[in-house]
């Protein structure tokens, strides 16, 4: 297969190089909004400079403009408009078959002295805003495309950040700062997202493969922690995603076919040059293509996005989000010689997300955004020994959310914001679990649960921002949270933090304040007890500096400290907190206790290197520990507790259709508990000794993975991508997780992904 697949991608390469050797080039255009960051109002009169070739225009009335006749390539634009700050917006990809579309921000900048218009004045690569002053990165869509290893996926991008680490290549989650996959909060375009991935894991943000088509992307703003309190009932990250809009001026598309899969994407406008639409389709084929290879557990997924924007006036917006996906996968252990399991395991479902929010500009100083969303996750999983049936899980669980945010500008120096959510929750839930004796050696009774479970969830947040002279930003919020399923069902987060100009260079961030998260659902039905949980809680404290030596290259040094409380632990098995829920020792539908504590500290440096000529890079390390105590007392190394992590991300363009790129990852030994090897052997199969949990460490882990992209025009209006993506291109034999081989009546291990290709085609039109 992998000989195949490299015959098959250098052939198309040289044929397609052929090709466009005698292709016409047609040109390009950039066209897009400038808005107030706060308020969105559209700004009039801005100017927007292509900074290659030095070609300018000037905004209109509703903050629109557009860059005809350009050269494919890769472009930087600058911005200026009075009162607000200069920025620069790297990394727009312009090709002959589709213009290229973004929407930029600008903040105000106060008047109250000259040295104020000096700072504001100055370009800015790197954006950041009140919710998100620390811990804080922007991508931009071709920064996540292009990523090698990620597949073009977005949670595998972020996870190269600082602070963020995985447990596995198989699975995308998001571990950031210690914090378990469960943590994380999703939103795209104002509309709250449970969860992106395919093969979701319920209660939890991560999974697989993600859903998102990276082709819809506009940016992504990733922050590892200290945000503000308009994210609410989550504890250690948020991922805020923006969706670009489709074309205003004419139907256009892509189709993009891979080793994995294939789709479609198409746009239009539905009020020509006002309002478009954005939606694509994409399947997996690997079961049609290598399903009589012998080959188990392969992947059969669908997935569809959707966007739609209509303007309802001036200052009316509708935008309709939609996301969806269908999983199905069988592992049948049996028949796979490879496997150490003697088990087979069956997983379908499917999830689906629809939103339509309101962008009301009330008047120049206030901004609105309302949206009502509906969501839905399907899943059916069962686990068969023997023809014994082991284990089932079949859940169906909906939410409806209603969510508005304000933004009032008082004067240039004082924003405030205020919001509500109001979430109503249904889920039915059927398991089962046989009594047996559980991977921690301790004999569970079994449970038989069918049951249909109501709740809701509100918050409220109040923010207020002022800015002294200009240099000094400081941002204080409240935000309360309630979660009717718990006895305790309130809970209250103070949050502050405060950005100081010291220099025309450099910039001083702090941060702190308490987050609180109800604990999930699935976490609690287990057990009518569980309603006795509390939130749970953190106190974050995170304190950096940032330096621009260059205009384009940004360094960051922060340290922070997470301190943890009222995590839950299971009774029947006291040295196991729920903090390491995600990884290896998953023990749901069981009694639980608010009882665990627990801490996250660590110093992180980062590197990054905007793409402004050919070079691009991002380097980061982090440093930390983190250690939680579960209802036994004993503190432990969490499961999470990777130590040093170092990741470099680096591509230079040899020609502008011509990119190399490669990703270098190192993380420390992952903490794991020994087998207990008598029992173990006793009940042919694996027995973890819980009392040396997390005592021992896997093998450090080290990864490379290294990626071509080339691009050509095949005439006019249709422009063609092939991409070649190598990952762990040394084909190093990282350990995923010690597993008790069930055949053999062995301790053995399961590999990380080892070499592996990837490689596909996009055509635009």
């Amino acid at each position: 297969m992998v000989r195949l697949s490299s015959h098959f991608f250098g052939a198309l390469f040289i044929v397609l190089s052929a090709l466009s050797l005698h292709a016409q080039q047609p040109k390009g255009a950039i066209e897009g909004t400038i808005i107030d960051r706060d308020t969105k109002q559209p700004i009039n009169k801005a100017k927007v400079t292509v900074l290659k070739i030095k070609r300018t225009t000037i905004s209109d009335s509703l903050g629109r403009f557009r860059i005809d006749g350009l050269e494919s390539g890769t472009y930087s634009l600058g911005i200026m408009a009075l009162e607000y700050r200069n920025i620069v917006k790297t990394d727009i990809r312009v090709g002959p078959a589709q213009s290229a579309k973004i929407t930029l921000e600008l903040q105000q900048w106060e008047t109250t002295s000259s040295d104020v218009v000096i700072s504001a004045n100055k370009d800015k690569f790197f954006e950041n805003n009140e919710n998100t002053r620390v811990s804080s990165n922007m991508l931009s869509q071709e920064e996540v495309r292009r990523a090698p290893g990620a597949v073009e996926d977005v949670s595998r991008m972020v996870q190269g950040l600082p602070g963020v680490v995985t447990a596995s290549d198989a699975r995308n989650d998001i571990i950031a700062r210690g914090g378990s996959p469960s943590e994380n909060f999703i939103m795209i375009d104002g509309i709250e997202v449970p969860n992106i991935n395919h093969y979701a894991t319920q209660g939890a943000s991560g999974g697989p493969i993600g859903m998102i088509n990276v082709d819809f992307l506009q940016d992504v703003n990733f922050s590892a922690g200290g945000f503000g309190v308009k994210y609410g009932d989550r504890l250690s990250s948020i991922m805020d995603i923006t969706y670009r809009e489709g074309d205003k001026h004419g139907i256009h598309g892509k189709v993009d076919i891979g080793l994995g899969g294939g789709g479609i994407i198409l746009e239009g406008p539905l009020q020509t040059d006002r309002s478009s639409f954005l939606i694509s389709a994409r399947r997996s084929y690997l079961d049609l293509i290598i399903g009589g290879t012998g080959l188990t557990a392969i992947p059969n997924y669908w997935n569809f996005n959707t966007k739609a924007t209509y303007i309802l006036s001036q200052s009316h917006k509708l935008t309709f989000i939609g996301l969806g996906g269908i999983d199905a996968i069988t592992f049948d252990d049996f028949g796979a010689e490879a496997s150490p399991f003697l088990s087979k395991r069956t997983y379908t479902g499917w999830q689906g997300l629809a939103g339509i929010s309101d962008s009301w500009l009330v008047s120049p100083n206030c901004f609105i955004r309302s949206s009502i969303s509906a969501n839905a996750y399907n899943v059916d999983f069962q686990r068969d020994t023997v023809g014994r049936n082991q284990n089932y899980n079949r859940a169906l669980e909906r939410e409806f959310l209603f969510r508005s945010d304000i933004s009032y500008r008082i004067s240039s120096s004082d924003l405030l914001e205020i919001g509500l959510t109001a979430k109503s929750i249904q889920a039915k839930n059927e398991l089962y679990d046989e009594p047996a004796t559980d991977g921690a050696g301790v004999q569970r009774p079994g449970i038989l649960l069918d049951m249909t479970t109501n709740a809701t969830k509100a918050g409220v947040f109040g923010q207020f921002t002022h800015s002294f002279l200009g240099v000094l930003d400081v941002t204080a919020g409240v935000r309360l949270d309630y979660f009717s399923y718990l006895n305790s069902p309130v809970a209250f987060s103070p949050r502050i933090s405060a950005s100081y100009q010291a220099t025309e260079n450099i910039r001083l961030n702090v941060s702190g304040g308490l987050y609180a998260q109800a604990p999930p659902l699935f976490w609690l039905i287990g057990d009518p007890r569980n309603k006795d949980l509390e939130f749970m809680k953190t106190t974050q404290l995170i304190a950096g500096i940032e330096y621009l030596p260059v205009e384009d290259i940004k360094i960051t040094l922060e340290v922070f400290s997470k301190e943890y409380k009222d995590y839950p632990t299971s009774v029947l098995n006291p040295q196991y907190s729920y903090s390491n829920a995600g990884t290896d020792y998953n023990l749901n539908n069981e009694y639980l206790l608010p009882a665990s504590t627990g801490y996250a500290r660590g110093v992180e440096v980062f590197f990054h290197k905007k793409l402004t000529d050919r070079l691009y890079s991002m380097i980061n390390y982090g440093y930390s520990q983190i250690r939680f105590t579960a209802l036994d007392g004993v503190e432990r190394p969490s499961s999470f507790d990777f130590q040093h992590i170092f990741t470099l991300i680096g591509g230079y363009k040899l020609m502008d259709n011509l990119d190399f790129s490669m990703k270098f990852r190192y993380g420390g030994g992952r903490p794991i508990t020994p087998f207990n090897t008598q029992l173990s052997e006793q009940a042919r199969t694996g027995v973890f000794d819980f009392t040396r949990f997390n005592s021992e460490r896997l093998d450090d882990y080290y990864r490379l993975d290294l990626r071509v992209d080339y691009r050509m025009s095949l005439g006019e209006g249709i422009n063609m991508l092939v991409f070649f993506d190598a990952q762990n291109a040394t084909n190093r034999a990282n350990i995923e997780n010690p597993v008790w081989n069930e055949k053999t009546n062995k301790a053995d291990r399961i590999l990380q992904w080892q070499f592996l290709p990837v490689g596909g085609v996009k055509v635009e039109f």
